[in-house]
């Protein structure tokens, strides 16, 4: 059964959207929209205004009119603690310099091979690909957002590879940012599912996982490195790694592995290949299976709350959402996948990333940014089933509406908005714990962050 289209209509160029309430998507034109009064009266929640800063470059905490900006913390003042600095910034020279001349020669043999002993020596289209991914986020202010598990604070990747952490409970920034010489070039983040105070950080060279100590101080924020996890290699190979012994178990070598994704429960792994092969694992006695698919690598996805069913999108493989749906026993078929080409805006646009919320009610398609695209920057919101709650063979995803964020801000430059088009969404994260329905929050390219409401009543279900 196809999906219904004909009732979507998209917010105009000059509307805001500020929040879902029953299903209905509330747009703001104006400070004296009649929508704004619906929200208050629906008791709707009023959310601090984030933005975060293109440089970081101050020790304190700076307001400018209602946006909170965080900003660097001083070096220690401490004759110890200025030594350490001197000694540290001696060996990242050192380290920068050695870096330069082994990229050098690197180079140069690259330049004396034919091509494709450079692809099987030097894996050339992995280090692409990688490349591709960091010119994308780099050029953002804040380029990933991610909620723990089990408190309102968020963690936030700069684009200087420093982590910000903010608590809503309180709506302040804990005072430190999470930075280390080992953190360079972030491309993904995650906190650990059952066990809050452990942060990963995925990086050029590895991943950073930092215990941190969540409590909010004026003072600081007590955190430790307690991991390094190198990867060795840009060969896409998946390691397993164990952080009570700081081991790691190779699971598959040279597979130029570039998606991953537990199931909810830790039951499957599922990952793609720049060459579009799908494997997902099964965690008890680590067995795979290969996944007959399209051909295209994977480049977004998120699981039903179940563990049942996976929604995907595909990097070439343009405008639709597909489901692949895994038994308990390991057996798996593609569901009916979800066709987006009846929407102008969203017709032959790439997917470029899936979420959806811990109630498993929501789900949020944002899309490449394209030529095509640009002037209009929407979110995609899904009503989201489980497998079991739908008829064989029905869709798990119904009734699409279409959101849109706000106009272009630019601290530095007031007139930004005049010149700019809307911004597109960054990264996109749901909060674990939102009693009323669910939460999201946009980090878009100027480096606003946005919180966006999904108000409905789960016992009407």
């Amino acid at each position: 059964m196809s999906l219904d289209f004909s009732q979507i209509l998209a917010p105009s160029l000059n509307e805001v959207s500020i929040a879902e309430i029953e299903g209905k998507i509330l747009n703001l034109g104006c400070a004296k929209d009649q929508n704004l009064t619906h929200y208050i009266n629906s008791e709707g929640i009023v959310f601090p205004n984030l933005q975060v800063p293109y440089q970081l470059s101050h020790p304190d905490l700076v307001h400018l009119g209602t946006r909170r900006v965080v900003t660097d913390l001083p070096t220690s003042p401490t004759a110890y603690g200025r030594f350490m600095d001197s000694v540290k910034h001696s060996i990242d020279e050192q380290l920068n310099q050695a870096q330069t001349y082994i990229q050098e020669v690197t180079q140069n043999i690259k330049d004396m091979l034919p091509s494709f002993l450079n692809n099987y020596i030097f894996n050339a289209d992995t280090e692409e690909y990688m490349q591709s991914l960091r010119m994308k986020i780099d050029r953002y202010p804040a380029k990933i957002i991610d909620w723990h598990p089990y408190f309102s604070i968020f963690a936030v990747a700069h684009r200087v590879d420093v982590i910000l952490l903010y608590d809503l409970r309180v709506e302040e920034w804990f005072p430190e940012v999470l930075e280390n010489s080992l953190q360079k070039e972030i491309t993904c983040m995650a906190w650990k599912p059952l066990g809050g105070n452990i942060l990963a950080v995925g990086c050029r060279r590895g991943i950073c996982l930092w215990e941190l100590s969540l409590e909010q101080k004026k003072e600081s924020v007590p955190t430790r490195l307690p991991a390094w996890m190198p990867t060795g290699s840009a060969d896409g190979s998946v390691i397993l790694w164990d952080t009570a012994f700081e081991t790691g178990t190779p699971l598959t070598r040279n597979r130029k592995v570039t998606f991953l994704s537990w199931s909810p429960v830790g039951e499957f792994l599922f990952s793609s290949s720049l060459d579009g092969k799908i494997e997902v694992w099964e965690t008890q006695r680590w067995t795979s299976k290969t996944i007959t698919s399209n051909g295209y690598p994977v480049e977004t996805g998120c699981w039903t709350t179940d563990g049942r069913a996976l929604f995907l999108g595909f990097d070439g493989y343009e405008g639709e959402i597909l489901v692949l749906s895994i038994s308990p026993n390991f057996d798996y078929e593609w569901l009916p996948k979800i066709d987006l080409s009846p929407i102008p805006e969203c017709a032959g646009i790439g997917i470029e990333q899936l979420a959806i919320d811990p109630n498993g009610e929501r789900l949020i398609a944002c899309f490449k940014d394209t030529q095509l695209f640009k002037d209009t920057p929407l979110l995609l919101v899904f009503d989201a089933k489980l497998p079991s709650q739908v008829s064989k063979k029905a869709n798990l995803l119904n009734f699409p509406r279409t959101m849109r964020g706000p106009a272009w801000n630019d601290p530095d430059d007031q007139g930004a908005f005049l010149t700019q088009s809307d911004p597109k969404p960054v990264s996109l994260s749901f909060a674990k714990q939102f009693t009323r329905g669910s939460l999201l929050s946009p980090v878009w390219e100027d480096g606003q962050i946005s919180f966006i409401p999904f108000l409905y009543n789960k016992a009407n279900k």
